[in-house]
């Protein structure tokens, strides 16, 4: 819930510290666990991997250009990826807290979402206002991608507290206030997170469906019903804003490409130690600013793929990897529909982080990728055998 909340706390109410706060009570609900006699799983290769990428990062300081931020990003990544990911690991530990953990979102989304109805109003009407140029956000110095974010996060908990319940009547408030919370997604001008949600559901049936046709079945639904709304929403939404937002800067790639481009060459370049462990954590920051302070390509593969060569891109795709490999395990089993229900759309938020890292924020900021990434191998280990 706190991870929801943290936006409107933040941008809107300018509450400050709200993610520490809310790391430091998951952390002291887990020593509260741990002195009550009960034991902590540490050792799953998810929570291996994330210590030892922390500590890969760790190292890469020593020959980094721009320390600061390098220590700042090792610190987020420690904590947000090992720390709270052996936390999640340890407490989403069965399918009844699962459900409790999904409530916890699902409370947090609707009231993100109240939040903005609230302060914005009717969509309808805000689009109808909007020039080319405006983008929704929360507060004068929102971050309309971080909003674009969480609202597409609260769409796909929506989506899988209606599917673990299987009661037909929460259509009736779930799709109304589905459509609104995309409407208000639209409105941020991300493209990023759209694109996230589309594909974490497609990817997500590949992962979970059994049988080939049923896989090609549902994937082919999911892309024509988000076709359909695409094509709705161009023929609704004001063309100044499309074309603004969408058509325009999807052919520049929002002016992310140089910035990739110029990682390419500089990788390309490199002599052989460059290659193997990068150039030091946080050393983007010097090569784009030419000073020791934080910036970064947009894209965590290539983020690490610089700051620590082979050696660290290597296992950032090895933690990556592991609660899709576990996905794939559980989902051959016999699984109950609700443990079925919640697995899949765990994996669908931790799928939709994974998207979302490649478009925008370093590795730092991406701290769902680690605590989506724990809940759903968690979740997966339940019913596997040989668990990561």
């Amino acid at each position: 819930m706190f991870v929801q909340l943290s936006m409107p706390l933040t941008d809107l109410y300018e509450v400050p510290n709200v993610r520490g706060v809310f790391f430091g009570l998951i952390l002291g609900i887990v020593a509260f666990r741990f002195l009550s006699g009960e034991s902590l799983r540490i050792g799953g290769a998810i929570l291996i991997s994330y210590l030892v990428l922390s500590l890969v990062l760790a190292v890469g300081i020593i020959y980094s250009r721009a320390p600061v931020y390098g220590t700042t990003k090792v610190i987020l990544v420690c904590s947000y990826f090992w720390l709270l990911g052996t936390v999640i690991y340890n407490l989403v530990d069965d399918v009844a807290i699962g459900k409790a953990f999904l409530t916890g979102l699902f409370v947090g989304g609707l009231l993100l979402i109240g939040a903005v109805a609230i302060e914005f109003g009717n969509p309808i009407q805000l689009f109808r206002n909007a020039n080319r140029f405006f983008r929704l956000r929360l507060g004068e110095e929102g971050n309309p991608i971080l909003l674009g974010r969480h609202l597409a996060l609260a769409i796909t908990i929506i989506v899988t507290f209606v599917a673990v319940r299987r009661r037909w009547k929460d259509l009736a408030w779930s799709i109304p206030v589905g459509l609104l919370t995309l409407v208000y997604l639209v409105a941020t001008g991300s493209k990023g997170p759209l694109l996230a949600l589309a594909l974490c559901f497609v990817i997500t049936a590949l992962l979970m469906m059994r049988g080939v046709m049923g896989r090609l079945s549902l994937s082919l639904l999911l892309v024509g019903l988000f076709s359909i709304i695409a094509v709705v929403g161009v023929e609704f939404l004001p063309k100044g804003f499309i074309e603004e937002r969408f058509t325009e800067k999807v052919q520049n790639l929002s002016l992310r490409m140089p910035a990739y481009q110029d990682v390419m060459r500089t990788l390309l370049d490199s002599d052989a130690t460059q290659m193997l462990v990068g150039h030091g954590t946080g050393d983007y920051g010097y090569f784009a600013l030419g000073h020791d302070e934080r910036a970064y390509p947009h894209n965590v593969l290539l983020e690490v793929a610089y700051e620590n060569g082979l050696i660290g891109v290597g296992l950032l795709v090895t933690a990556l990897a592991c609660p899709l490999v576990a996905v794939i395990r559980a989902a051959k089993h016999q699984l109950e529909y609700q443990h079925r229900m919640l697995l899949a759309g765990l994996s669908a938020a931790y799928i939709s982080s994974v998207i979302n890292a490649q478009f925008t924020g370093d590795l730092g900021a991406n701290l769902l990728i680690g605590m989506f990434g724990a809940a759903t191998t968690s979740m997966s280990n339940l019913r596997a055998p040989d668990p990561l």
